[in-house]
């Protein structure tokens, strides 16, 4: 049986700092097992407030990841709304680095890898950081790429 999960593809949400205040998330998939690609995005807000229409684009993002969901499930990471017109196709899949030479893809649908290739340090390093991020480990990431 599948359970019903309290977010979903196209949802914006708030991510609490560990100082003060929080950044905006979005949804981007979700493998209905606890793994989600998230877009994440500053300024720094005092209180989760839904951003005015259009503000939130995926490439003004500060920080792209796969994430697990355990914030969303337990409501630590409020969800504050939608994008309006969610179109999936404008917030890919991208692809990762992994040991500064390697570029990870990962599949559209399932996050699971589809394939790795070398590639040179310089342009590896111009790609979102790959791995699998526990909701703490982004919550410090984003406080400290936030700063005070």
């Amino acid at each position: 049986m599948t359970r019903k999960l309290p977010y979903s593809p196209g949802n914006i949400f708030a991510v609490p700092l560990r100082d003060h205040g929080y950044a905006l998330g979005v949804a981007a998939r979700a493998d209905g097992k606890g793994i989600v690609l998230g877009y994440f995005f500053g300024p720094r807000l005092e209180t989760p407030e839904f951003p005015p229409q259009g503000f939130l684009k995926p490439n003004s993002a500060i920080k792209v990841c796969r994430f697990g969901d355990l914030g969303l499930i337990r409501g630590k990471w409020p969800i504050i709304g939608r994008i309006e017109s969610w179109n999936p196709a404008l917030w890919g899949v991208p692809d990762f680095c992994r040991n500064e030479e390697i570029r990870v893809v990962y599949d559209d649908a399932s996050l699971t890898m589809s394939r790795e290739e070398r590639l040179e340090p310089e342009e590896c390093r111009l790609l979102p950081q790959d791995g699998l991020e526990g909701a703490g480990f982004v919550e410090i990431k984003l406080t400290r790429l936030l700063g005070a």
